[in-house]
């Protein structure tokens, strides 16, 4: 007789910019797994709207961990504690192998990188126990995934994900290392997409298209639905060191010229950009919903900056992001992007012709831009 076992799954995705936890629970009969109910986010304490930013604030000597999500993100405009502040640290993560990494790749080493991870997820993780499991330890009940970009495992021999992964194991004890899991964050969407019955089953022949779009990394994966069970059969992948944080960077160094921030106090003070970043972040959201959802066109996004540099100077001002001034800062990012998709396309092998529904996912998903690109592309 078949016995029947009970298991808690915890999804991690650790995203560039926001960290999101999900649970669910499935049962083992003999060897195969059922799940009980449909994941749903299970957000901590010290989640905003069900995510967690991905920021945290270092200890006076730099080695432990003062404060992470939003508490440390409420710290950035503090011109003396922004310079414990470390954000955005995952696209630094295996950066040093690409040919030509970006600026913004280059703000920690790999080695940073994967501690600041690591200082956040053991965090979370003992807050996670506190909050939701309440045994005292982890244990084989509980079941651990991590959703990572596809590259880290294709590019480069998988020496990134290999890092990756064994950084996420040292956070558990040994005894329940194999019940920690990892899976690319398309193939991720893929799954969730299926069990929530939005993938279409197309005409022979054609291809469904789906591209994750997060804060560092853009990602393809293409496939073909089985009419008789629903499943996708794929045809190939395709990933970019791109995302929504490109446009953050880009948006800041435009406010940085408006408020009229001499370029060597923006050298002696880097933190400074780390202050208008989370302000162009705000302002590029606001001006993405209304051009998606909203109405009402006319209203043009705006703040009050007050930036204080290290050596005390103020610069203050109302700055505003309309849809003509986003176009002009993000030329170049959009060409990037549309050259992206045609990258992918190629390595994969599909031409327009061959695609039947595309599916946009991801928080990248989320930007005006990124959304009329492929509206216009492929109708």
């Amino acid at each position: 007789m078949n016995t029947t076992e009970q298991r808690t799954l915890f999804a991690f995705d650790c995203g560039a910019t926001n960290w999101r936890l999900y649970r669910t629970q499935y049962e083992i009969v003999g060897y195969k797994a059922r799940l009980i109910g449909e994941p749903s986010p299970s957000p901590l304490t010290s989640f905003v709207d069900r995510r967690l930013p991905a920021v945290l604030q270092l200890s006076a000597d730099g080695t432990g961990l003062e404060s992470y999500g939003e508490n440390a993100q409420s710290q950035i405009d503090n011109e003396s504690s922004r310079l414990h502040i470390r954000d955005y640290f995952k696209p630094c993560i295996g950066a040093y192998l690409e040919a030509n990494p970006q600026p913004h790749q280059l703000r920690y080493t790999h080695k940073q990188a994967l501690e600041y991870t690591r200082l956040m997820l053991e965090a979370v993780l003992a807050q996670l126990l506190r909050e939701k499991w309440r045994r005292g330890s982890f244990d084989e009940r509980l079941i651990f995934t991590f959703a990572y970009p596809v590259h880290w495992q294709t590019a480069h021999e998988g020496v990134i994900f290999d890092d990756f992964s064994a950084m996420v194991r040292g956070c558990f004890p040994e005894e329940v290392w194999e019940n920690t899991r990892f899976v690319s964050e398309p193939e991720g969407a893929i799954l969730s997409l299926q069990r929530q019955g939005h993938l279409q089953t197309l005409s022979p022949g054609k291809t469904t298209l789906i591209i994750d779009v997060g804060g560092s990394t853009t990602d393809l994966v293409a496939g073909e639905v089985d009419p008789s069970t629903g499943e996708l059969l794929f045809i190939g992948r395709y990933g970019e060191a791109f995302g929504g944080g490109h446009y953050d960077v880009a948006i800041a160094r435009s406010l940085s010229d408006e408020l009229l921030v001499p370029a060597s106090a923006m050298a002696d003070d880097p933190s400074a950009l780390l202050s208008l970043r989370n302000v162009a972040k705000r302002l590029k959201e606001s001006l993405s919903r209304q051009l998606l959802f909203d109405q009402d066109t006319t209203h043009i996004p705006q703040r009050t900056v007050t930036l204080v540099m290290r050596e005390g100077e103020i610069y203050r001002s109302v700055v505003k992001l309309g849809r003509d001034r986003f176009q002009s800062i993000t030329t170049r990012l959009s060409m990037q992007f549309e050259g992206l998709i045609e990258n992918g396309l190629q390595v994969i092998g599909l031409k327009d012709t061959d695609i039947g529904q595309v599916v946009l996912v991801g928080g990248g998903g989320q930007l005006f831009s990124v959304y009329r690109a492929l509206e216009e592309r492929f109708a």
